[in-house]
């Protein structure tokens, strides 16, 4: 799959088509928002971006599920301790889901007019923010065939959301030029789900003119991509 930009930061995938809207997908910035960070084995740190550990210790004051330990109040808690450990990226993820953008990027976002995004400053590292979208779209489930494993009775949640790519959102979905959205569902397992991010063509190419680290960009196609 060709690269239509390339820099040592942000990079767009071409796959021959019109290009209009994208799925983001984040670099890990080697960080914990809700959890203690485990000591690692050689062979766990290789696997932590793909599968990253969530034994350790939750921190106080987190709201869980009693039941099942799910995040319950994941979007609105206070981040408080949370130090970034890998500080080079403009934007990146932790390893339980929450995305985290630099002074840079609130910049570029501001002066190309893009819009979606909450800016929450990390009440204990300064020189970043936690970022969430606004508005969701709805993704196609049923038509994904996407898997939700291991309800909770007492909450609602799952352990798992298996099945986000390729993307398949639901029919009269619209992202705006501009704009970042999210999906309304959730992928992944435990503390780790989080929503696609998405956002349109405007907005894509200011990130990548700006060379920004930390993300990649994927074209979105009607039958997914």
């Amino acid at each position: 799959m060709p690269l239509v930009t390339s820099s040592n930061s942000t990079r767009i995938w071409n796959k021959g088509i019109a290009m209009t809207i994208f799925r983001a997908s984040f670099q890990h910035n080697d960080t914990y928002a809700f959890r203690g960070h485990p000591v690692l084995t050689e062979n766990q740190q290789v696997h932590q971006e793909l599968v990253p550990d969530i034994s350790s210790t939750s921190h106080e004051g987190i709201h869980r599920c009693d039941s099942c330990g799910e995040l319950v109040s994941k979007w609105d808690e206070p981040l408080l301790g949370v130090i970034i450990k890998k500080r080079k990226f403009d934007i990146s993820i932790t390893y339980d889901g929450v995305l985290i953008a630099s002074e840079m990027f609130k910049s570029v976002y501001a002066a190309n007019n893009l819009s979606g995004l909450e800016f929450r400053r990390l009440p204990d590292d300064i020189p970043f923010l936690a970022i969430h979208a606004k508005r969701a779209v709805e993704f196609e489930a049923e038509r994904r065939k996407t898997r939700f494993i291991k309800p909770c009775q007492y909450c609602g949640r799952f352990e798992s959301v298996v099945g986000a790519t390729p993307v398949f959102l639901k029919a009269g979905s619209e992202v705006g030029d501009h704009e970042f959205v999210r999906t309304d569902l959730e992928f992944g397992s435990g503390d780790e789900k989080h929503p696609l991010m998405i956002c349109g063509n405007a907005a894509a190419k200011a990130i990548c003119d700006a060379k920004l680290k930390g993300l990649d960009l994927i074209p979105i196609e009607e039958d997914g991509s």
